[in-house]
């Protein structure tokens, strides 16, 4: 463990807020790295080297220049090795009880950090393992790959494990808030999408019912051991709740039979330009709601005005519009069957 200069600084302008004397930071050669003086960084310390060579806590009663004043210093000992010497200015007599204080917490603060290092560095191993387990068994079964069995061992992850994954539309910030168990694993899949990926049926009702609350967008998986699968089904689940406009699309048995038709080799080349087409239309934004909102609906002329807050023939001229656009007549089933796989697969491929 090193001291590095900035934490020491740090700890000495926090320290002297509260504390009425000169405080100095020595690193294991007694040179001053940090100092309410700021004169006197960079200088030798002959205090700090004599409590160095010592081991033990030194008071000064002399001033030797720039090379020490009257105080007291004692070494920083991490794991029982000096690495360091603090030290406070002024009379040997009050000031030792603040330096032994000091002291304490400077070595508590060390000892902190380096288990947050650590932790961060065990999550970054976990976090590539899990990159790579997705990966992995998008094709095949995990086990099979005898390395990623070997670094689950290690993690204590059991790959056989049955498991849900659910994919949350938003920031970490949000999951830092949910109660997750410990077997419960967490996994930025990109900027905007959060990974849940847990084990347990009543984290799963937990978590669902903490992200309804705060109306979060979500999309569940099935249940089952290829974690890359699963995924897949999570996030597939929210981007189409999205197209749709329907959070009550949360589970992906809700939407497994559109993802069918998306990957079916369906030729909507030519409806799927108009849809691009009417993105630069200046009425494009309405027609396209105006579709969406018709299928909603079931057809139903009544309610689609009403819920798009326009007259009948309002729609009904839209829906003419879009007949002679699409060259396909919304009110004729099959052809609005062509509009819906379009608008889905077009707005689909545009979230990937």
């Amino acid at each position: 463990m090193e001291l590095k200069p900035e934490l020491a600084q740090s700890i000495v302008d926090h320290m002297m807020t509260q504390i009425p004397y000169n405080i100095n930071i020595m690193n294991k050669k007694g040179y001053i790295i940090a100092s309410g003086n700021k004169s006197r960084i960079n200088t030798l310390h002959v205090g700090a080297v004599d409590a160095i060579k010592q081991r033990k806590t030194l008071p000064m009663e002399q001033q030797y220049g720039n090379h020490g004043q009257p105080g007291v210093n004692m070494p920083l000992k991490f794991k029982n090795e000096i690495i360091g010497v603090v030290g406070i200015t002024g009379d040997p007599n009050k000031v030792t009880p603040l330096a032994s204080l000091l002291k304490t917490a400077v070595e508590l603060l060390l000892q902190q950090k380096q288990e947050n290092e650590q932790e961060h560095e065990i999550e970054k191993v976990k976090q590539r393992f899990i990159y790579r387990w997705i990966n992995v068994s998008k094709y095949q079964n995990p086990q099979l790959d005898s390395e990623l069995v070997e670094e689950a061992n290690r993690l204590n992850i059991n790959l056989a494990k049955q498991r849900l994954v659910i994919a949350i539309a938003g920031s970490s910030q949000i999951i830092k808030n949910l109660k997750l168990d410990q077997e419960t694993i967490i996994f930025s899949l990109t900027n905007h999408i959060e990974l849940i990926i847990l084990s347990s049926k009543h984290q799963e009702t937990y978590i669902q019912q903490k992200l309804e609350h705060q109306e979060i967008e979500y999309g569940i998986s099935n249940w089952g051991n290829l974690l890359g699968r699963l995924a897949e089904q999570a996030v597939t689940t929210l981007r189409l709740s999205n197209i749709f406009g329907k959070p009550s699309f949360r589970h992906y048995s809700q939407v497994s039979f559109i993802k069918q038709v998306l990957d079916s080799d369906l030729n909507l080349i030519a409806v799927n330009d108009q849809y691009e087409a009417l993105l630069k239309r200046k009425d494009g934004k309405e027609l396209i709601d105006t579709i969406r909102e018709f299928i909603k609906c079931n057809m139903s002329v009544n309610q689609t005005a009403h819920n798009l807050f326009v007259h009948r023939n309002t729609l009904n001229n839209r829906l003419l519009r879009i007949k002679k656009l699409f060259e396909l007549d919304p009110k004729n089933t099959e052809d609005l069957f062509q509009l819906f796989i379009g608008y889905i697969t077009f707005y689909y491929r545009q979230t990937l």
